[in-house]
């Protein structure tokens, strides 16, 4: 919600300095230009995501170049690319669709809004950047995936085997404990832990991609042949001797358990936290014994009324 909020003042304070940043000069309405944009795409991304400040420079470039010619093309361009990131994180190809078209559809209306009352009274124009940027923050009404959860369950599409699994497990996880309340301490240390599983699927992803390359162990050389036929017997009978296990297998097989460990970590957490939750809503008999008391207490009334009678 927080970021809805810092959405529409960015895209109010965006499509505001449009009247304003021409005065500057041309190289500080510019840089404000290229400033605000950004701003805007990270509001709309929840972080500061390398994506969601490569697009919003680029829809400024592109706002800035089409401007002129098309206040309605600059819009759709500019928060089109503001919104990106987050396009790229709906889930289902109609709903992905039908943000982009939001989105271009949004940032038109609110180009031609901001630019046909430019020249208005300062309260008309006040109105326009208002409407302007509400309609900025429309595709907001169009659920996509929590930034967390998306990049583990693209790490688990890169790698194989068992963390694949507990990659997966940990983004539906991230989705559906994320209207759990916490308290600020428990907070700080899951965000901590959620940090370190992200770390992990990377240095995991990492490993995936260089695991071929790593060459094999070369075997043991052979025994020399024996003398006598008592030791060459004895040498064919003794089982041939495994090579070690590699450096990189064995910081894999470490890591994998890491994962491993932290998916079930956070589980047992949010399970805890669920229960406890639980257990408290489910003691808290407070308004039934009201109720229950309004009830007697309605029944004592009839039967008084009707002995009266």
């Amino acid at each position: 919600m927080k970021h809805r909020i810092a959405l529409v003042a960015a895209a109010a304070a965006l499509f505001a300095s449009s009247t304003l940043t021409p005065r500057l000069g041309h190289v500080a309405s510019s840089l404000t230009l290229v400033a605000l944009s950004v701003l805007v795409a990270v509001c709309a991304s929840g972080s500061a995501q390398a994506l969601a400040v490569a697009a919003g420079a680029l829809g400024a470039f592109g706002a800035g170049v089409l401007g002129p010619v098309s206040p309605a093309v600059a819009g759709a361009v500019l928060v089109g690319c503001a919104f990106a990131e987050r396009t790229s994180r709906v889930r289902g190809n109609g709903a992905r669709l039908a943000h982009v078209a939001v989105s271009l559809v949004g940032g038109a209306l609110a180009g031609t809004l901001s630019a046909s009352y430019a020249t208005a009274s300062l309260a008309v124009f006040v109105v326009a950047v208002a409407v302007a940027s509400v309609l900025v923050a429309l595709p907001m009404l169009i659920d996509a995936d929590d930034a967390l959860a998306h990049a583990l369950e693209q790490a688990a599409s890169l790698v194989t085997g068992a963390s694949s699994r507990e990659l997966r497990n940990g983004a539906d996880l991230r989705r559906n404990s994320a209207e759990i309340p916490l308290d600020e301490p428990t907070a700080a240390r899951v965000r901590s832990t959620w940090k370190s599983l992200l770390e992990l699927a990377d240095a995991r992803v990492r490993l995936e991609r260089v695991r071929p390359l790593v060459p094999a162990l070369p075997a043991k050389a052979l025994p020399a042949k024996a003398d006598d036929d008592t030791d060459a017997s004895a040498d064919d009978d003794a089982p041939a001797s495994a090579p070690p296990p590699s450096a990189a297998s064995q910081v894999l097989a470490m890591v994998d358990g890491r994962i491993r460990d932290h998916v079930a970590a956070l589980s047992r957490a949010y399970t805890a936290i669920d229960t406890a939750r639980a257990a408290v809503v489910g003691l808290d008999d407070r308004a039934l014994r009201e109720v229950e008391s309004v009830g007697e207490t309605l029944d004592e009334t009839s039967r008084a009324i009707i002995e009266v009678r």
